[in-house]
């Protein structure tokens, strides 16, 4: 088994990568909340629940029990997103409004 790669930069240099990486994550999740709110995009079950007009419970149960699709940026796991039209479909192609 081999090991993994180490780098040992100076701590100015791990600084700046730091930095950089920082500066890298807070484009992206910039950029992610600029798209959620252009409408295509709902940012956090809070949000999707103020669309749909029901509890966050019932969001809740919906993703885990029910299978709704939820995206996640790489960058930034913990917050989830959801796709306007694709909740639509789901809604609507699964029977939950007749």
């Amino acid at each position: 088994m081999t090991e993994p790669l180490q780098v040992k930069l100076p701590e100015e240099a791990s600084e700046e990568l730091r930095q950089q990486v920082f500066a890298a994550i807070s484009v992206a999740v910039d950029q992610a909340k600029r798209k959620a709110n252009q409408g295509e995009w709902i940012a956090n079950k809070t949000g999707l629940a103020a669309y749909l007009g029901v509890s966050t419970d019932v969001i809740t149960r919906m993703v885990k029990e029910l299978g709704l699709p939820t995206h996640h940026l790489s960058v930034c796991p913990k917050i989830t997103f959801f796709n306007r039209d694709e909740v639509n479909s789901f809604i609507l192609n699964n029977g939950y409004i007749k």
